[in-house]
């Protein structure tokens, strides 16, 4: 029964690792630097392991501690998100979140919604990850992953946070140079900038439109750079682009013409479901932006 005995070292373990850091799991947990590295180190005498490789300039871990780490993680998070929800009856939402969303979005979209989401319930820590790369939810640690896109997944509940309106946009520059496409077939005349190299397949007006791409990106941000630099078209989110469409900087393509919304979607896992904390932040998610005090 001794191996229960030290489930709180198994705790600062995973927050070391997570933090990056004694020092700043020590920070994170509100307790000496000198408390972590005791727990640490009879943890690992414990297990007759070492786990981390200690010195000056950064912290590793082991062969050993890498695969311990994977194995415990999410047993520490259910555990963490199962002791809040017994303190937490009343389903006021608390404890640390970790999300990961997509940068373009993230920025524009999560962010200000968390920051509003985060003033009404000061219980509430967030730990966000923007990054366009595919996390796994559970062997990444994460409560919560947005991503753009109808994305469907047995393993995980998939959510619909919000239509995202379409829009393809060129530079002024590109248009004098390559005139103005006045039907969907005509845009495969032009040279595309896209996120992926899938993303070929234009909807435009109920037709379907093959675009030859010179620039694939990987980043939506820079997409709509590349396009605003005349590098050729891009169909990017109208929410990116609001801006830049009303200075001139860019003009949008075929405007009378429908293009299909794409949408964002949070991903979790299904134990999720029992947790007041990530209903009330995806119900914060899905709501309109707060306006700004300047606008109101």
């Amino acid at each position: 029964m001794k191996d229960f005995d030290d489930l709180s070292g198994v705790a600062m373990f995973v927050r070391i690792v997570e933090e990056g850091s004694l020092s700043a799991a020590g920070r994170a947990m509100d307790l000496p630097k000198a408390t972590i590295s005791r727990h640490l180190a009879a943890l690992e005498k414990r297990l007759g392991a070492q786990l981390v490789l200690r010195s000056t300039r950064a912290l590793s871990l082991t062969d050993a501690g890498r695969r311990y780490f994977e194995q415990v993680q999410q047993l520490v998070h259910s555990a963490h998100e199962a002791s809040s929800e017994l303190r937490n009856r009343s389903g006021t939402p608390a404890g640390l979140l970790r999300i990961a969303a997509s940068v373009a979005y993230g920025q524009a979209e999560v962010a200000p919604r968390l920051l509003a989401f985060m003033q009404k319930h000061p219980a509430v820590r967030v730990q966000l990850q923007l990054d366009d790369g595919r996390v796994s939810v559970v062997a990444d640690g994460f409560d919560l992953a947005i991503r753009m896109g109808r994305i469907d997944d047995s393993e995980l509940v998939c959510r619909k946070l919000a239509d995202i309106p379409m829009v393809i946009v060129a530079a002024p520059s590109w248009v004098e140079s390559h005139g103005t496409p006045r039907t969907p077939g005509e845009l495969a005349a032009h040279s595309a900038v896209v996120t992926r190299p899938d993303l070929v397949n234009w909807t435009v007006g109920g037709e379907s439109v093959r675009m030859a791409w010179r620039m694939s990106t990987g980043n939506m941000l820079v997409t709509r750079d590349a396009v605003r630099a005349g590098l050729g078209i891009g169909m990017v989110p109208a929410f990116l682009v609001a801006d830049l469409l009303a200075s001139g900087h860019l003009v949008r393509l075929l405007p009378e013409l429908p293009v299909p919304a794409t949408q964002a979607t949070a991903l979790y896992a299904k134990s999720g479901t029992r947790s007041a904390t990530i209903k009330a932040v995806l119900e914060a998610l899905a709501q309109p932006l707060p306006t700004p005090p300047a606008a109101r």
